[in-house]
């Protein structure tokens, strides 16, 4: 909200996508961690759905899972490295760039699913932007479009970090002042 993506934005909710899911929500920049929308502590990884942790089914893990799995129902030379830990969510990425369907449906998958389980969150805290950021951010073009998918009508704009590693410190030191 200080410098970067939401910028402007009177509510916002902002996640990072890596090795699990982080989240703040803020409104003129003063973080939530209660209120209508807000997940316990603000914090999205605590979500369960299906009596399950978020992070089961969005994160590194779960993607790479989800592409390892059921080798049966992939297409020959698709899961190649996938099983053995040699492939990454940057390399399924670039698989589904090249027209890889499963590594497309994969992304759709997990971000339609996060979609909607946003939804909810964001439409009672009344957010109009959410800002992606972290490492699996890089692959905006790939998610940007499941996730719209996923949150349905939800009116809120949705914006790729741009601020990339600086986003914490800065964040941090507008925080403080």
């Amino acid at each position: 909200m200080a410098r970067g993506r939401a910028r402007g934005h009177h509510r916002c909710v902002g996640i990072t996508l890596g090795t699990g899911v982080g989240s703040a929500f803020a409104v003129d920049g003063d973080v939530r961690r209660t209120g209508p929308g807000v997940p316990p502590q603000g914090r999205v990884d605590l979500l369960r759905v299906g009596g399950r942790p978020l992070e089961d089914s969005v994160s590194r893990r779960a993607i790479l899972a989800r592409y390892g799995g059921d080798a049966a129902g992939a297409p020959d030379g698709a899961l190649d490295g996938a099983l053995d830990g040699a492939v990454d969510v940057r390399e399924i990425a670039g698989r589904a760039r090249a027209g890889e369907r499963r590594a497309r449906l994969v992304f759709d998958e997990t971000f339609m699913f996060l979609g909607a389980v946003l939804a909810p969150c964001l439409r009672a805290f009344d957010a109009t932007v959410l800002v992606v950021g972290g490492a699996m951010a890089a692959s905006w073009d790939l998610i940007r479009p499941a996730l719209r998918a996923g949150l349905g009508d939800t009116p809120v704009a949705l914006r790729a970090g741009a601020l990339g590693e600086n986003a914490a410190l800065i964040g941090a030191a507008a925080y403080v002042t």
